[in-house]
């Protein structure tokens, strides 16, 4: 039963995921053609993954609800006040850089919001299973944590050439 729920989790965590490239894709790359967008999807699941491993490093969690919110507003800000357009294959570090740099800024605010007395209390009055609740939350943002450190590695190390085969140039 345990391991189901666990399975369930991950699918769910899976689908937000899924959900927050869908949003990138139809906010930012609607003018450019697919390929663009298949190109950058794993810098862009690098970039939307980051606050994961910034909130893990903390000891934070969040409900998935409350991290697409906070991803939805850095969205919203890019989109009216920043230039995606002009970034065109860099937009993924542009985005990014972007989400570090609103946590370098507001990351202490965050920080307290979450560490809060009162966001403890609310769940405990607002549901029964307040450590079913706050396991889930912490699977959440170990998953993505996880997902986000496993490209780091794979982007740390670039493939090494085949000796055998001949250079283009």
């Amino acid at each position: 039963m345990a391991a189901n729920n666990g399975y369930a989790e991950l699918a769910k965590t899976e689908d937000a995921v899924r959900q927050l490239l869908e949003e990138v894709r139809c906010r930012f790359y609607a003018g450019h053609p697919a390929r663009d967008f298949h190109r950058d999807r794993r810098m862009l699941l690098y970039a939307l993954t980051w606050p994961a491993s910034w909130l893990e490093r903390r000891g934070l969690t969040c409900p998935a609800a409350r991290y697409r919110a906070l991803l939805a507003d850095r969205f919203a800000v890019i989109a009216a006040h920043g230039d995606p357009a002009r970034y065109g294959a860099y937009f993924p570090a542009y985005l990014l850089k972007c989400l570090q740099d609103w946590f370098d800024r507001h990351g202490d605010e965050l920080y307290g919001e979450l560490k809060h007395i009162r966001n403890a209390l609310d769940q405990v009055l607002t549901s029964a299973r307040f450590a079913a609740t706050v396991q889930r939350d912490a699977q959440h943002v170990e998953f993505l944590a996880a997902t986000h450190r496993l490209i780091r590695a794979q982007r740390d190390h670039p493939r090494a050439t085949d000796d055998g085969q001949l250079p283009l140039f």
